[in-house]
């Protein structure tokens, strides 16, 4: 396979180096997962389309890290469970949390634990058979609205997930301090699945 293009503003098309400025402008970089969506507009366009709604649910700045990490793991995501690392201590969640949602084990706080429970629920099974986790969301006093935002944010999450996976994205210098590898037993349950 050829080389994933890694695109700066002067190598996108115009409407994508828009796009990038803007990410660059917001971030402080561009992360590789956005330089390499550029290749495509419209799935660039998709994403900060995507996130830019995700950021605006009322859900808070710790919930949509919680859910982007649980998602990133469970769909193996390297990458993004990297930078999400990043992002989450920056929201200042504790160790303890983010080291749950990286392994994938139950969150000391039992409300976002039934966040992180819902989300990989419905990212394994693609929503089927997910009535147990919706109720111990609904019971952790999540709104009906929320879970649809937490479906944005996981919208957004399986659009990344899915073009790191494909192209390898590597992972940003600045994400590189909380590198993350699927475990063992995650691989083999996405190989049988395979």
């Amino acid at each position: 396979m050829d080389p994933t293009t890694i695109h700066e503003t002067p190598t996108a098309s115009p409407e994508s180096a828009e796009l990038l400025a803007a990410v660059e402008s917001q971030v402080g970089f561009i992360p590789n997962v956005f330089a390499v969506l550029a290749e495509s507009t419209p799935a660039l366009a998709a994403f900060v389309g995507l996130n830019g709604a995700f950021g605006e649910s009322t859900l808070s700045a710790i919930e949509r890290e919680v859910v982007q990490l649980a998602a990133s793991a469970e769909n193996g995501c390297s990458y993004c469970v990297a930078g999400h690392t990043v992002f989450a201590r920056n929201q200042a969640i504790d160790a303890a949390t983010i080291e749950a949602l990286r392994c994938e084990n139950d969150l000391p706080d039992p409300r976002l634990d039934a966040l992180a429970r819902f989300v990989r629920a419905i990212t394994q099974r693609s929503g089927h058979d997910c009535e147990a986790e919706l109720a111990a969301v609904l019971d952790a006093e999540y709104t009906r609205g929320q879970v649809l935002e937490v479906i944005v944010g996981i919208s957004v999450k399986t659009l990344s997930n899915l073009a790191s996976n494909v192209f390898e994205i590597p992972v940003d210098d600045a994400f590189l301090e909380c590198a993350w590898t699927p475990s063992s037993n995650h691989k083999e349950v996405q190989n049988h699945v395979a």
